[in-house]
C-alpha cells in the first residue's frame, strides 16, 4: 500500500524545485520537407520536438530556426537540451534547415549572401531565402506544429552574416537573432554599412547576439559592427557582442551557442520566484532572514512596497529584515518576456505564547484521522465520518491505508518547542493543506495543485508546548504532503523530531 505522505529530511530547496525528468526523456526528431515556389526546389528540414511535446498536448512552443542544418542538427539541440536541463531556458521546437547541394555544390553562398559578386558567382539570393522563410517555411511549421508565434534565427559565418541581414531587412520576422563568428567583412563591409542605415528602423523589441573569436575580431568585421551598434542601435534592440579566446572559427560555436541562448533567455525561471518565509510576524529590534532560492542574475527587491527597477538592490541568497516590510521581488529578463513579480508582507507582532506541558499526552507522533470523499478544497471535518485513525510514525507516514485517492485527513496533537526564537514553518502538498498552530491558521495551502506548491510563514515562539493541526485532502493517487520547520540557528529545515510530537492518550 502506498504511503499517503512523509516528512523527509530535505531542505526547502529540494521541496520547491521541480524534479527534472527531461534528462531521461528523448527529443523526437522528425524528418520533413517542403517544396519552395520561391526557390523552385524541395527543402528538407529536421524538426526536433521538445521532450514534453507529446505529453503536454495543449502546450505551444517557441521555434528556433537553424541555418546550415546539416552541420548543427546535432550540436545545437545538444547544447540547448543541456541548458534546459539546468533550467536556464524553456523547451522549444528546433527546426534545422540543411543546405541545398546542386551537382555536389553547396548552395549556402547563394542563399546567405545579399548581393551578387563575381566570387562566389552564385551569390545574391539572400532576399529570396528570406522570402522562403517568411512566406513558406514559417507558415508551414506554424500550421503543422504547436508554435506560439515567437521565433529565433541562428547562423554561423556566412550564415551569421545572413542573420544580421535578415534583422536589418525583415526585423519583424524573428524575435531573436544569433550570429556566431559572422563574416561581416564580406563585400567591403556591405552589411555593416547597411546596419548604419537600417538599425533605426527597428521598431519592436528584438534580441541580437553576436559572438566571435579574439584573434579575428577585427578581421571578421565584428569590431566595426560593434561600433555601429553602439552609435545606431535603438533602445528596443537588446544586443551583445562576445569574443572567446583560444577558439577557432568553427570551435567557437559551442561556447557561443550556449552563452547566446543563456543571454536571450536571461531571467527565465522554471516556476515562480522562490523565497521563504512568504510572510512573518516580527518582533521589534529582532532581525529576521528571508531566504532566496532562485539563481537569477537580475533579481531585484524593495522593502517599502514599491516596484523594483534595475537600480534596486540585488536579491542574493538572503535578505535581512530589520523591521516590518512590504517585500517586492522582481526578475528582469533580456526581452522582458519572463519578468516576474512576487510580494510578501512582514508585520510587527507579539510572541506566540506557549502552554505548560498538557496532561495525558504522549510523545512519539500526532494522531491522524482519515475520511473518504471527493472535494476540490479542504472539507468541513465536523460533518464527516472517520474511516480510520492512528498515530504517525517517525517518518510521519501512514500505512495500511484503505484508500489511494479521494480522501482527506487531519493530523493533530502538540508540538514541543525547545528554545525561544523565530521558527519558519512550511508545507508542500498535492492537493490542498492547512497548518494551524495555537488554534490559529498559520499557512493556507488549500485547493487542487501539485506538490511543488510550497508555502511558508515565520513566527516568534517561546519554549513550551503548542497545539498543532494539519489538514489535507487528495483527489488522485499522486498524494504527497510535507511539513518542515527551521529552528533558530539551524542551517536547514527538518521535520519536527519524533520526541517533540505529542498526541493525547
Amino acid at each position: 500500500m502506498k504511503r499517503i505522505f512523509q516528512l523527509a529530511f530535505v531542505s526547502v530547496i529540494l521541496l520547491i524545485l521541480k524534479i527534472n525528468y527531461s534528462s531521461a526523456q528523448q527529443n523526437e526528431i522528425i524528418t520533413d520537407s517542403i517544396y519552395s515556389d520561391v526557390l523552385n526546389e524541395y527543402r528538407s528540414v529536421k524538426v526536433i520536438l521538445p521532450a514534453d511535446y507529446k505529453s503536454e498536448t495543449t502546450k505551444k512552443y517557441e521555434v528556433i530556426y537553424l541555418t546550415d542544418g546539416e552541420w548543427v542538427v546535432n550540436l545545437f539541440p545538444f547544447i540547448y537540451k543541456f541548458a534546459q536541463d539546468e533550467q536556464y531556458v524553456p523547451p522549444v521546437i528546433i527546426v534545422a534547415l540543411p543546405n541545398t547541394y546542386l551537382k555536389k555544390v553547396n548552395q549556402r553562398d547563394r542563399d546567405f549572401l545579399p548581393v551578387n559578386v563575381p566570387s562566389p558567382a552564385i551569390s545574391g539570393g539572400a532576399d529570396k531565402f528570406i522570402s522562403f522563410l517568411k512566406d513558406e517555411l514559417r507558415p508551414y511549421i506554424d500550421k503543422n506544429y504547436r508554435t506560439n508565434g515567437n521565433n529565433s534565427l541562428y547562423g554561423h559565418s556566412y550564415g551569421g552574416l545572413f542573420v544580421m541581414y535578415a534583422l536589418l531587412t525583415e526585423p519583424q520576422l524573428f524575435d531573436t537573432y544569433y550570429s556566431t563568428d559572422p563574416s561581416m567583412w564580406w563585400n567591403n563591409d556591405f552589411v555593416i554599412k547597411l546596419a548604419s542605415e537600417k538599425l533605426g528602423e527597428i521598431k519592436s523589441q528584438k534580441v541580437l547576439w553576436i559572438a566571435g573569436i579574439e584573434s579575428t575580431y577585427k578581421g571578421m568585421g565584428i569590431g566595426r559592427m560593434d561600433s555601429v551598434l553602439k552609435l545606431k542601435a535603438p533602445g528596443n534592440l537588446k544586443w551583445k557582442i562576445a569574443t572567446f579566446p583560444n577558439e577557432k572559427h568553427n570551435s567557437v560555436r559551442l561556447k557561443a551557442m550556449y552563452d547566446g541562448i543563456k543571454y536571450a533567455y536571461q531571467g527565465f525561471t522554471d516556476g515562480p520566484i522562490s523565497f521563504h518565509p512568504m510572510g512573518a510576524i516580527l518582533l521589534k529590534d529582532k532581525p529576521a532572514p528571508v531566504f532566496l532560492l532562485n539563481s537569477i542574475p537580475e533579481l531585484r527587491y524593495e522593502l517599502d512596497g514599491s516596484e523594483p527597477d534595475l537600480s534596486s538592490p540585488k536579491a542574493e541568497s538572503r535578505i535581512i529584515l530589520n523591521g516590518p516590510a512590504d517585500l517586492v521581488l522582481r526578475t528582469f529578463s533580456t526581452t522582458g518576456k519572463y519578468n516576474q513579480t512576487a510580494r510578501a508582507s512582514y508585520v510587527l507582532g507579539e510572541v506566540y505564547l506557549s502552554l505548560p506541558k498538557p496532561k495525558k499526552i504522549t510523545s512519539g507522533g500526532f494522531k491522524y484521522t482519515i475520511y473518504e470523499g471527493v472535494w476540490d478544497k479542504i472539507p468541513d471535518f465536523k460533518k464527516l465520518k472517520a474511516i480510520q485513525t492512528g498515530i504517525t510514525d517517525s517518518m510521519f507516514s501512514l500505512k495500511n491505508l484503505p484508500l489511494k485517492k479521494n480522501f482527506a485527513l487531519v493530523a493533530e496533537g502538540y508540538v514541543e518547542i525547545a528554545e525561544d526564537g523565530y521558527y519558519l514553518w512550511a508545507i508542500g502538498s498535492n492537493d490542498g493543506s492547512r497548518l494551524y498552530i495555537n488554534n490559529t491558521l498559520l499557512i493556507d495551502n488549500d485547493g487542487i495543485h501539485n506538490s511543488e506548491n510550497l508555502k511558508s510563514f515565520m513566527i516568534p515562539m517561546q519554549k513550551g508546548f503548542y497545539p498543532l493541526k494539519l489538514e489535507y485532502f487528495q483527489t488522485d493517487e499522486s498524494h504527497n504532503l510535507q511539513l518542515i520547520y527551521l529552528t533558530p540557528g539551524a542551517g536547514e529545515p527538518t521535520p519536527v523530531p519524533l520526541k517533540y510530537r505529542y498526541h493525547r492518550n
